[in-house]
Protein backbone atom coordinates (compact mmCIF):
# COMPACT_ATOMS: atom_id res chain seq x y z
CA UNK A 1 0.00 0.00 0.00
CA UNK A 2 2.55 2.42 1.18
CA UNK A 3 4.44 1.36 -2.32
CA UNK A 4 1.58 1.93 -4.54
CA UNK A 5 0.88 5.79 -2.58
CA UNK A 6 4.94 6.81 -3.32
CA UNK A 7 3.98 5.50 -6.81
CA UNK A 8 1.15 7.07 -7.42
CA UNK A 9 3.02 10.96 -5.63
CA UNK A 10 5.78 9.86 -8.05
CA UNK A 11 3.59 9.75 -11.01
CA UNK A 12 1.57 12.69 -10.19
CA UNK A 13 5.13 14.71 -10.23
CA UNK A 14 6.48 13.06 -13.44
CA UNK A 15 3.36 14.27 -15.27
CA UNK A 16 3.42 17.69 -13.46
CA UNK A 17 7.15 18.03 -14.30
CA UNK A 18 6.41 17.02 -17.93
CA UNK A 19 3.89 19.49 -18.17
CA UNK A 20 5.91 22.26 -16.84
CA UNK A 21 8.89 21.38 -18.91
CA UNK A 22 6.35 21.73 -22.10
CA UNK A 23 5.15 24.57 -21.45
CA UNK A 24 8.99 26.07 -20.76
CA UNK A 25 9.78 24.87 -24.35
CA UNK A 26 6.96 26.07 -25.97
CA UNK A 27 7.55 29.41 -24.58
CA UNK A 28 11.80 29.07 -25.33
CA UNK A 29 10.25 28.22 -29.12
CA UNK A 30 8.11 30.77 -29.64
CA UNK A 31 10.24 33.46 -28.08
CA UNK A 32 13.27 32.49 -29.80
CA UNK A 33 11.16 32.88 -33.20
CA UNK A 34 11.25 37.00 -32.36
CA UNK A 35 14.03 39.10 -33.86
CA UNK A 36 16.00 40.55 -31.00
CA UNK A 37 13.84 43.48 -30.65
CA UNK A 38 11.26 41.34 -29.84
CA UNK A 39 13.23 39.52 -27.06
CA UNK A 40 13.69 42.52 -26.01
CA UNK A 41 10.22 43.65 -25.67
CA UNK A 42 9.81 40.33 -23.46
CA UNK A 43 12.31 41.15 -21.12
CA UNK A 44 11.31 44.73 -20.43
CA UNK A 45 7.78 43.68 -20.16
CA UNK A 46 9.03 41.23 -17.11
CA UNK A 47 10.68 44.20 -15.30
CA UNK A 48 7.27 46.80 -15.64
CA UNK A 49 5.58 43.51 -14.44
CA UNK A 50 8.16 43.46 -11.39
CA UNK A 51 8.02 47.13 -10.49
CA UNK A 52 4.21 46.66 -9.88
CA UNK A 53 5.86 45.00 -6.68
CA UNK A 54 7.52 47.76 -5.47
CA UNK A 55 6.28 51.71 -3.68
CA UNK A 56 6.01 54.45 -6.36
CA UNK A 57 4.93 57.40 -4.47
CA UNK A 58 6.15 58.61 -0.89
CA UNK A 59 4.11 60.85 1.46
CA UNK A 60 5.15 62.82 4.42
CA UNK A 61 2.92 63.57 6.22
CA UNK A 62 2.84 66.29 8.99
CA UNK A 63 3.30 64.20 11.80
CA UNK A 64 6.40 63.00 10.06
CA UNK A 65 5.24 59.62 9.12
CA UNK A 66 5.36 57.93 5.93
CA UNK A 67 3.34 56.17 3.73
CA UNK A 68 4.07 54.21 0.71
CA UNK A 69 2.02 53.53 -2.30
CA UNK A 70 1.87 51.27 -4.57
CA UNK A 71 1.00 51.21 -8.70
CA UNK A 72 -2.50 49.69 -7.14
CA UNK A 73 -3.02 52.89 -5.53
CA UNK A 74 -5.60 54.77 -6.32
CA UNK A 75 -2.86 57.87 -5.47
CA UNK A 76 -0.99 56.26 -8.43
CA UNK A 77 -4.58 56.61 -10.39
CA UNK A 78 -4.73 52.39 -10.09
CA UNK A 79 -2.30 52.45 -13.36
CA UNK A 80 -0.86 48.84 -11.93
CA UNK A 81 -4.02 47.24 -13.21
CA UNK A 82 -3.23 48.46 -16.74
CA UNK A 83 0.10 47.36 -16.52
CA UNK A 84 -0.94 43.85 -15.06
CA UNK A 85 -3.37 43.47 -18.03
CA UNK A 86 -0.68 44.86 -20.80
CA UNK A 87 2.08 42.23 -19.00
CA UNK A 88 -0.40 39.58 -20.32
CA UNK A 89 -1.11 40.83 -23.22
CA UNK A 90 1.86 42.39 -24.90
CA UNK A 91 3.37 39.07 -24.23
CA UNK A 92 -0.08 37.18 -25.65
CA UNK A 93 0.48 39.19 -29.03
CA UNK A 94 4.31 38.15 -29.56
CA UNK A 95 3.57 34.82 -28.51
CA UNK A 96 0.34 33.25 -29.98
CA UNK A 97 -0.06 32.55 -33.04
CA UNK A 98 -3.05 30.75 -33.35
CA UNK A 99 -5.49 32.14 -30.63
CA UNK A 100 -4.70 35.71 -31.33
CA UNK A 101 -6.63 35.38 -34.48
CA UNK A 102 -9.43 34.20 -32.47
CA UNK A 103 -9.64 37.04 -30.72
CA UNK A 104 -8.86 40.24 -33.79
CA UNK A 105 -11.94 38.40 -35.07
CA UNK A 106 -13.88 40.22 -32.84
CA UNK A 107 -12.04 43.38 -33.15
CA UNK A 108 -13.66 45.92 -35.31
CA UNK A 109 -9.91 47.11 -36.89
CA UNK A 110 -7.06 45.32 -37.96
CA UNK A 111 -3.56 46.03 -36.02
CA UNK A 112 -0.38 43.95 -36.76
CA UNK A 113 1.15 42.54 -33.70
CA UNK A 114 3.89 45.38 -33.30
CA UNK A 115 1.28 47.86 -33.65
CA UNK A 116 -0.76 46.50 -31.04
CA UNK A 117 2.64 46.54 -28.51
CA UNK A 118 2.89 49.89 -29.21
CA UNK A 119 -0.43 51.02 -28.94
CA UNK A 120 -0.47 49.41 -25.07
CA UNK A 121 2.54 50.53 -24.57
CA UNK A 122 1.96 53.94 -25.31
CA UNK A 123 -1.89 54.08 -23.40
CA UNK A 124 0.23 52.54 -20.47
CA UNK A 125 2.86 55.47 -20.95
CA UNK A 126 0.07 58.21 -21.19
CA UNK A 127 -1.54 57.12 -17.75
CA UNK A 128 2.08 57.21 -16.10
CA UNK A 129 2.95 60.59 -17.63
CA UNK A 130 -0.73 61.68 -15.52
CA UNK A 131 0.25 60.58 -12.74
CA UNK A 132 3.52 62.51 -13.10
CA UNK A 133 1.46 65.47 -13.43
CA UNK A 134 -0.96 64.78 -10.54
CA UNK A 135 1.69 63.54 -8.58
CA UNK A 136 2.50 67.07 -7.11
CA UNK A 137 -1.21 67.97 -6.14
CA UNK A 138 -0.29 65.46 -2.90
CA UNK A 139 1.68 68.13 -1.42
CA UNK A 140 -1.94 69.42 -0.09
CA UNK A 141 -2.15 66.14 1.53
CA UNK A 142 1.49 65.33 2.34
CA UNK A 143 3.06 69.01 4.11
CA UNK A 144 6.13 67.17 4.92
CA UNK A 145 6.53 66.49 0.77
CA UNK A 146 6.17 63.91 -1.98
CA UNK A 147 8.82 61.54 -3.80
CA UNK A 148 8.04 59.60 -6.68
CA UNK A 149 10.04 56.25 -5.53
CA UNK A 150 12.75 54.96 -8.32
CA UNK A 151 10.05 51.54 -9.36
CA UNK A 152 8.05 54.71 -10.81
CA UNK A 153 10.88 55.81 -12.76
CA UNK A 154 12.24 52.06 -14.01
CA UNK A 155 8.07 51.62 -15.09
CA UNK A 156 8.23 54.53 -17.31
CA UNK A 157 11.71 54.27 -18.86
CA UNK A 158 10.84 50.63 -19.56
CA UNK A 159 7.27 51.43 -21.12
CA UNK A 160 9.54 54.46 -23.49
CA UNK A 161 11.83 51.48 -24.58
CA UNK A 162 9.09 48.91 -25.12
CA UNK A 163 7.96 51.67 -27.91
CA UNK A 164 11.10 52.22 -29.40
CA UNK A 165 11.77 48.23 -29.47
CA UNK A 166 8.17 48.32 -30.79
CA UNK A 167 9.17 50.13 -33.93
CA UNK A 168 12.41 47.80 -34.30
CA UNK A 169 10.53 45.06 -34.13
CA UNK A 170 8.28 46.60 -36.56
CA UNK A 171 11.51 47.09 -39.05
CA UNK A 172 12.60 43.43 -38.30
CA UNK A 173 9.03 41.88 -38.97
CA UNK A 174 8.81 44.18 -42.50
CA UNK A 175 11.77 43.11 -44.06
CA UNK A 176 11.17 39.43 -42.50
CA UNK A 177 7.95 39.58 -43.94
CA UNK A 178 9.56 41.08 -47.56
CA UNK A 179 12.18 38.01 -47.54
CA UNK A 180 9.41 35.67 -47.24
CA UNK A 181 7.20 37.21 -49.55
CA UNK A 182 10.54 36.52 -52.17
CA UNK A 183 11.29 33.32 -51.18
CA UNK A 184 7.30 31.94 -52.22
CA UNK A 185 7.33 34.31 -55.68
Amino acid sequence: SEFMADYITNSKNRKLKKRIENLISRVGFWAGKLPLSGRFILLLTGILFLSLFFPWLELRLSDNSVQRYFAFSQYTGYVGYGILIASIIIPFFLLSHTKKEFVRAYVPFRLSDTQAVVFIASMIFVALIQFLFTAGIYNQIALGGVEIQNWFFVAITTVLLIIVAGFWLSKNMKKINTEMYYLDH
